[in-house]
C-alpha cells in the first residue's frame, strides 16, 4: 500500500533521532509567517475506529488538557475552546473536505488564532492505521512567534497525536459522542 505524507525527523524536531513508527518534519514559510508541522503515529486499530474517532471532535477534552470544549454548531462547523495556562483562545473551525477512513482537512473560519490542517489514514493492516497529520499555523502575536520559532508547535501535535493514540487503544475504539456527520466520496 502506498504510504501518503511519509516524512523523516528533522534534526530541529525537538527528537531525539529517527523514531520507527513516528515521524516529524518542520518547516517555515518566512514570507508569509506561516509555520508548518507535519507529524505521524501509527495506531494499533483498524482504520475505521481510528477515523471515526478523529472526527469524534465532542471527546477531546477527554484526552487533550488544553482542549476545555469543543460544541458542534453544523454539519461542517465546530466552535473549540482551548487554553495553555492563562491563556485561553477561542475558534470556529470548518470542515473543508471529508473522505471517510481517508483524509480529513479543515480550517479554522474565525476566532483568536490562524490554522488549517490535513490528517490522512492510512490501513497499514487490519489491526494498525498510520495518521499523517499537517498543521499550517500563522502565530498572530510575539508570543506566538517565538513558540514558533522555537518549535513549539511541533511538539504540540506530537502530544496531541500521542495523547490521541494512547486515548483510543486504552478505550479499544471510538466514544462516539459527535454528532459530525460522516460525508461519503459521493456527497
Amino acid at each position: 500500500m502506498k504510504r501518503r505524507g511519509s516524512t523523516a525527523a528533522g534534526p530541529d524536531d525537538g527528537s531525539n533521532g529517527p523514531q520507527t513508527d513516528e515521524t516529524t518534519k518542520r518547516t517555515r514559510a518566512a514570507e508569509d509567517g506561516v509555520s508548518t508541522v507535519q507529524h505521524s503515529i501509527v495506531v494499533d486499530l483498524p482504520i475505521a475506529a481510528v477515523y471515526k474517532q478523529w472526527v469524534d471532535f465532542e471527546s477531546y477534552p477527554e484526552f487533550l488538557p488544553a482542549v476545555r470544549e469543543v460544541k458542534l454548531t453544523g454539519e461542517v462547523y465546530s466552535r473549540w475552546t482551548v487554553a495553555i495556562g492563562k491563556l485561553s483562545r477561542q475558534f470556529l473551525a470548518e470542515i473543508l473536505e471529508q473522505l471517510p477512513e481517508e483524509r480529513l482537512v479543515w480550517r479554522t473560519i474565525e476566532g483568536d488564532v490562524w490554522f488549517s490542517g490535513d490528517a490522512a489514514f492510512e490501513a497499514i493492516d487490519k489491526q494498525q492505521t498510520r495518521v499523517d497529520v499537517t498543521v499550517h499555523w500563522k502565530p498572530v502575536n510575539a508570543m506566538e512567534r517565538t513558540a514558533a520559532a522555537l518549535g513549539l508547535a511541533g511538539r504540540v501535535v506530537r502530544g496531541t497525536l500521542q495523547a490521541f493514540k494512547t486515548y483510543i487503544e486504552s478505550t479499544g475504539g471510538p466514544s462516539g459522542h459527535s454528532r459530525v456527520k460522516v460525508v461519503s466520496p459521493s456527497g
